[in-house]
């Protein structure tokens, strides 16, 4: 079985601050090690549970983030942006039978994370038939427009439990639980610990069917500057509902997602 990983660096354990997540600053060099520890953790588990091949897809900020050198050999990793309407599931088709995520986060407009976004900073928030979409609901849809499942998530606690009412049965691991500017977090090693147990369980006992992709989407984004969204009402097929929201529909999910890759 081949096994994607699509990894964030917003849900890793113990991360607080915007200047733990970016490259450049001295805070990021920790949590840039501790979201490869968390990686490495998920493909050990893939592979012990009789994974064949894993691909591994860095999806945060520059997508340059993983030390490659960690992860044991015969892992592919996709680095650095194709500008792919996959988006942080580039690399993902038919031919993997199970998908991971690490490092996942709650989304704009849930106080479940100091860091909690919608693919960018720049988004308020993002729905689609007037629900409230995270960046976890994109990419398993993402997952399911090629027929496999997302058998498992580590992040806070808010994206856990979006991840459990979407997918029942779906194994995860709550690595902070969010307040205000402040998290409450599990111990580092015992994050890392408890993905690859968890992986391991998922991909050994795939119990998970894709997420159900609706037949039709009404996708509104609400921006926090008007300005951008005045910029992005020119887009082909995009209504500007108020100064700072936008709609579009389409009854092709790859077709949303192309949109999305000009408009988030």
């Amino acid at each position: 079985m081949k096994v994607f990983i699509s990894a964030d660096i917003e849900g890793t354990a113990g991360i607080a601050d915007w200047n733990e997540a970016k490259k450049g600053n001295q805070d990021y060099e920790y949590f840039k090690k501790q979201m490869t520890a968390e990686v490495k953790a998920a493909v050990q588990g893939a592979l012990e549970a009789g994974a064949s091949e894993i691909t591994v897809r860095d999806a945060h900020g520059s997508a340059r983030n993983i030390d490659p050198s960690l992860l044991p050999e015969g892992v592919r990793l996709l680095r650095g942006w194709a500008r792919d309407p996959f988006m942080m599931m580039q690399g993902i088709d038919s031919s993997f039978g199970a998908v991971v995520f690490t490092g996942y986060h709650s989304p704009s407009g849930k106080a479940r994370n100091p860091l909690s976004h919608t693919m960018t900073g720049d988004i308020y928030y993002l729905k689609i038939n007037n629900k409230l979409i995270s960046e976890f609901e994109l990419n398993a849809m993402s997952a399911s427009y090629h027929g496999v499942p997302v058998v498992f998530i580590s992040g806070d606690e808010g994206i856990v439990q979006i991840a459990k009412q979407n997918v029942p049965g779906i194994q995860t691991v709550s690595t902070n639980i969010g307040s205000g500017a402040s998290v409450d977090s599990i111990h580092p090693a015992k994050a890392v610990k408890l993905i690859e147990e968890g992986v391991y369980n998922a991909v050994k006992n795939i119990g998970v069917q894709p997420v159900s992709i609706p037949a039709e989407f009404e996708v509104e984004i609400a921006y926090i500057e008007h300005t951008l969204a005045h910029k992005l009402s020119f887009f082909p097929g995009v209504t500007k509902k108020d100064d700072r929201v936008l709609t579009f529909r389409d009854q092709d999910y790859y077709e949303v997602l192309r949109k999305l890759l000009f408009l988030l």
